[in-house]
């Protein structure tokens, strides 16, 4: 390294003094993501802040370089943005007023989830912590920093879905890793194709680690769950995650990779459970690992698969595990080549040719013709060798009549001969409900992908279609398994608070979530609504609009305030409820 001032802030190699970096492409005039950390801050005099790679809830990701070991590191920075702001130095952190208990409260969990992290070091399937201090007001941890790319873009580079033959490898060292991780009673609580991250050497391992405020919405800072990996009781407030939500997490991640996708959202799966299967990975994969998925992607956690040691018992394919399917695996229709595509080798033995000799099937081809050409004669002969053409011209002593048939006749072959039996018309999906649609998909001749995002829509319901691709019109057709694409809708981008007085929180939770909002809570003693039931909502009512993602507080009742129960004793040494009787 010649010198520190040449470091680039987005990779940690030598730049050479260049104002682009020759290794990443990263230009020294770049800026830094608000509130972070300015590039090549010092911590403890030893480390150097770079880019700042991910923020959410907790605070800050940064790559950071080494200056004892010379190597990249990553740090993370506990900079919660809901509590606390930078000061003037542009370093230290600045509590906002009245959030000074849960700052502190959110930080002390910080330090001790990084202490218990390290303490799980010697597994090499999750990346290491190695140095933990505090400093500018708030806390840091130091973790190895590795050139690795995540789960998901791995399996889109590899094809879009991985054999199980591939995903083994790669998935059951961290099962095993994260078994051994909670019995130290450690969880992760984030498990996804986005913290799970492929090495240079091939192997994976699982970083992400945050606090469990930020894996749950039942706490003061803003939830940091990803759909289709996070289980229901990270959603709703009033459960506490377990072993088996990482079970889900790590499940999830595990179908997406063997199939492209991640299961449906949790909340959406409580009404359909369902998982959907392409019928070409169905017979892929094998029958114990869809069993296997199955049980752990269960929606209600006590049906789940409960330990790392269960799932590997039954991923393994163990003869004493009773297999506990319970959510339905839909195959759906895939489109395939016809069977004439397929090498002669991996045809059924209907369609091969065995056994009989090649100059047999030319003579069977050579009578075929004979026997066509013959009956072609025999008809052109009886008809009078009439074609309506003498000597290469159109033969004028036909009349008009007679040419009509025959020119009718021709249109109606022509337009049957241009008819393909696997072109189908274009099916109108726009309006539509998308759920009933892929429930329905094996009774279809074509797939139904959604888009990468859904789209907000004040005129379309919420799961129902806004477009499709290709579009639907009079005479428009496509083959036969085509994957139609459709835009989502999202609902309106503007939603009401929905009615939660005297429901249990569980309950009032799922309300305010199941419209888009993402609750918290706080407690209030009441007289009249009964203990875990809710008041209402702190500084809203409902019926309110307000824009969907919006944070919502509820208050829940602690029920009645406790009486004091201190009696005022007057001079004579009797209580005033004494003196009171005695009058």
């Amino acid at each position: 390294m010649a010198g520190l001032e040449n470091l680039c802030m987005n990779c940690m190699a030598d730049t050479g003094g260049r104002s682009e970096c020759p290794n990443c492409g990263f230009s020294a005039s770049s800026g830094q993501q608000p509130n972070a950390l300015p590039f090549r801050t010092w911590l403890q005099k030893r480390y150097v802040v770079g880019v700042a790679r991910k923020s959410n809830g907790e605070g800050f990701v940064y790559i950071g370089y080494d200056t004892v070991l010379n190597i990249p590191v990553e740090l993370h920075e506990f900079f919660p943005q809901s509590l606390c702001e930078r000061a003037e130095d542009r370093k230290s952190a600045r509590v906002m007023g009245g959030s000074e208990i849960a700052f502190d409260e959110n930080l002390a969990s910080f330090l001790n989830h990084s202490r218990e992290v390290a303490r799980i070091r010697e597994l090499s399937a999750i990346v290491q912590i190695y140095d933990i201090f505090e400093e500018n007001h708030t806390a840091y941890t130091v973790s190895e920093w590795d050139d690795s790319i995540t789960l998901r873009y791995f399996v889109e580079r590899s094809g879009g879905s991985l054999s199980w033959n591939e995903a083994r490898p790669l998935f059951m060292p961290v099962l095993s890793a994260l078994s051994t991780m909670h019995s130290a009673g450690v969880r992760h609580l984030g498990i996804s194709p986005e913290t799970l991250r492929i090495m240079k050497d091939g192997k994976m391992k699982l970083g992400g680690f945050c606090i469990p405020a930020v894996r749950t919405a039942d706490t003061d800072l803003p939830p940091d769950l990803v759909p289709g990996c996070a289980a229901i009781e990270q959603y709703v407030m009033g459960y506490q995650p377990e072993e088996c939500t990482d079970v889900y997490g790590f499940a999830a991640s595990l179908f997406f990779a063997l199939t492209g996708t991640l299961p449906q959202d949790a909340l959406k799966r409580r009404t359909d459970s369902r998982l959907l299967i392409p019928t070409t990975l169905v017979r892929s994969i094998p029958p114990h690992v869809i069993t296997a998925l199955a049980n752990a992607l269960q929606v209600t956690p006590d049906k789940r698969t409960a330990t790392f040691e269960r799932l590997r018992a039954e991923l393994s394919a163990s003869p004493t595990v009773t297999m506990t399917l319970e959510t339905p695996v839909v195959a759906v229709p895939s489109q395939e080549p016809p069977p004439s595509y397929y090498p002669a080798e991996q045809l059924p033995p209907k369609d091969r040719r065995r056994g009989v000799p090649a100059f047999v099937w030319v003579l069977v081809s050579c009578v075929a013709c004979l026997i066509v050409f013959t009956v072609i004669g025999v008809l052109w002969i009886s008809s009078g060798g009439e074609t309506g053409f003498v000597n290469g011209e159109p033969d004028s002593s036909l009349s008009a009549s007679s040419q009509a048939p025959v020119s009718s006749q021709a249109a109606s072959s022509a337009a049957a001969s241009s008819q393909d039996p696997n072109q189908i018309p274009v099916p109108n999906l726009v309006g539509q409900e998308y759920d009933t649609l892929v429930s329905q998909a094996d009774q279809s001749d074509y797939q139904i992908l959604p888009a990468a995002q859904r789209q907000f829509s004040d005129t379309v319901a919420e799961g129902c279609i806004i477009s499709q691709t290709p579009e639907y019109g009079e005479g428009k057709t496509m083959t036969k398994g085509t994957a139609i694409v459709v835009v989502i809708s999202q609902g309106p981008s503007v939603r009401e608070l929905p009615e939660i007085a005297n429901l249990p929180l569980a309950e009032a939770s799922t309300a305010v979530a199941n419209e888009g909002f993402v609750p918290s809570k706080v407690e209030e003693y009441s007289d009249t609504v009964p203990m875990g039931y809710a008041i209402g909502y702190q500084n809203a009512n409902a019926g309110d609009k307000m824009p969907y993602g919006s944070p919502v507080v509820l208050v829940i009742s602690k029920g009645p305030e406790p009486s004091t129960g201190v009696q005022v004793i007057d001079g004579s040494g009797s209580s005033e409820g004494d003196t009171a009787a005695a009058e």
